[in-house]
């Protein structure tokens, strides 16, 4: 498991310095024309485990949490869920219901309302097949990421 978290720490750390590169030459990152993508919502149908963690931000104090779960995406801009969330210990159980969009760039967004009533906020990128994708949350009082597999 470690050696994964350094491989995507590593991952990270190079994007991140190619973006600099590229922002410091003044050369502008080529994205790929939508009209190529084949990217649509009805690409991510089945369920999908995952895995993400990060900090939940409660005025200066950062509070670390990880969370494990399932997606069922339904190939319509909905979805479905289930997770378990550790919050310094502290275990919650959490089902929760969605929409989702996808962009032909595979770039695309997520809103999620748990069983609690709290809703999040999500951008994905999507994998060309819609196999896997990675999240970041979008709300002001989350710092987390993840990725996503599916599994059928």
């Amino acid at each position: 498991m470690k050696r994964f978290q350094w491989y995507v720490m590593g991952s990270v750390l190079a994007a991140g310095l190619l973006g600099l590169a590229h922002a410091a030459s003044g050369e502008a990152l080529a994205v790929e024309p939508a009209t190529n993508s084949q990217c649509k919502p009805r690409m991510l149908k089945g369920n999908y485990a995952y895995a993400s963690d990060g900090y939940t931000l409660r005025g200066t104090e950062r509070v670390p949490f990880s969370q494990a779960g399932h997606d069922l995406f339904k190939g319509d801009g909905t979805l479905t869920g289930s997770a378990t969330l550790n919050i310094q210990g502290e275990l919650l159980r959490l089902t929760y219901s969605g929409t989702y969009t996808l962009d032909p760039d595979c770039r695309g967004t997520m809103t999620v309302t748990d069983n609690l009533g709290v809703t999040a906020h999500f951008d994905m990128y999507v994998t060309k097949n819609g196999s896997e994708f990675s999240i970041i949350e979008t709300d002001d009082f989350s710092v987390a990421s993840g990725f996503e597999v599916r599994g059928d």
